[in-house]
């Protein structure tokens, strides 16, 4: 059994934590259209992005920018 991630969580942690995009980009240097193409599931981060993006937005761990699913297999 593996995890993959299902859909990032983003805009929501953006609400929950009264942290904007704009502040996570001027606090990580990651461009505003990157931090879009993460939020609306254009594209998925990786692990170092995670990390970095997990850290501005002062969540515990980076699992909590994506809801995950179970890959059978």
């Amino acid at each position: 059994m593996r995890y993959e991630p299902d859909r990032c969580r983003l805009l929501e942690l953006y609400k929950e934590t009264k942290i904007t995009q704009r502040d996570v980009c001027k606090i990580t240097g990651i461009p505003e259209s990157q931090l879009s193409d993460y939020a609306h599931n254009r594209t998925t981060m990786g692990y170092g992005t995670a990390v970095t993006i997990s850290r501005a937005l002062k969540l515990p761990n980076c699992e909590l920018l994506y809801t995950w699913r179970i890959v059978e297999g």
